[in-house]
């Protein structure tokens, strides 16, 4: 009886180093592939859409429609701020090269400008539940990031227990992940005889509000927007999709001139 005990027990566990070699030679592909996806996203593509394997998509909270002007005209005073947790961030340099590339000329001259762009950039990082695509266009400009229900599909592998094993390690191994970068702008437009009034509304409670109105700006129309760029592949980096979501956002900004 005590050999019939050793020799079940034997035959266990060579059982188990048999799914064990099974589900580690499965896996070797998969390890090899998603440390190659790790490393896409060199060479943004001509519509914008895509970059490698990895996929962008840009929106905005509203469209802006600027009247044209002349070649010399176009002088623009540029503003770039970050209240984002993402310290070091350098979005300014993007910016600046895209609008170049549009044919304007920067000015740190306010006064010389007949176009001021100013930019805060609200956040970059992981989309999650608490920060989504839609939550950050639905606040709108100056408004809260809020959270949306915008999952990924999942999908699952079965086939008993070494299907269920395997299948949860490259589960793990595929994961789609997306980063995004909210950025607020304010746009302004040298327009003579326009004039442009802001006003700030506040509650009071018992569903009372009160709205303030700041002096009015004369000779300049106005505009305001938020910019939204998510990025997203599998098993994608920050480090990957940081320069991606910033070159997207300021092609995006850059646009809006005339």
């Amino acid at each position: 009886m005590y050999f019939k005990v050793q020799r079940f027990a034997k035959a266990l566990s060579n059982s188990k180093l048999k799914i064990l070699a099974l589900v580690l030679f499965l896996l070797l592909p998969v390890v090899a592939f998603s440390g190659c996806a790790t490393t896409t996203g060199n060479g943004t593509s001509s519509s914008g859409l895509s970059s490698g394997n990895v996929g962008l998509s840009t929106k905005m909270s509203s469209s802006i429609f600027l009247q044209p002007v002349s070649p010399r005209k176009k002088i623009v005073y540029v503003s770039v701020r970050n209240t984002s947790t993402a310290t070091g961030l350098n979005f300014r340099q993007e910016l600046i090269s895209e609008l170049i590339g549009e044919g304007y000329k920067i000015t740190n001259n306010p006064k010389e400008a007949n176009f001021m762009l100013m930019t805060n950039v609200l956040y970059i990082g992981k989309r999650t539940k608490s920060y989504t695509m839609a939550g950050a266009l639905a606040g709108g400009f100056g408004g809260a990031l809020i959270g949306s229900r915008y999952n990924t599909a999942t999908g699952i592998v079965g086939g008993g227990l070494l299907g269920a094993l395997a299948g949860g390690i490259i589960g793990a191994a595929f994961q789609h992940k997306a980063y995004m970068m909210v950025v607020d702008i304010q746009l302004e437009q040298r327009q003579a005889g326009s004039y442009t009034t802001n006003g700030t509304s506040a509650s009071e409670g018992l569903g009372n509000s009160t709205t303030t109105y700041n002096a009015g700006v004369k000779n300049w129309a106005i505009y305001r927007d938020r910019v939204v760029s998510q990025a997203k592949a599998i098993n994608l980096q920050f480090s990957t999709a940081e320069p991606l979501l910033k070159k997207q956002i300021a092609h995006s900004i850059a646009n809006l001139m005339p």
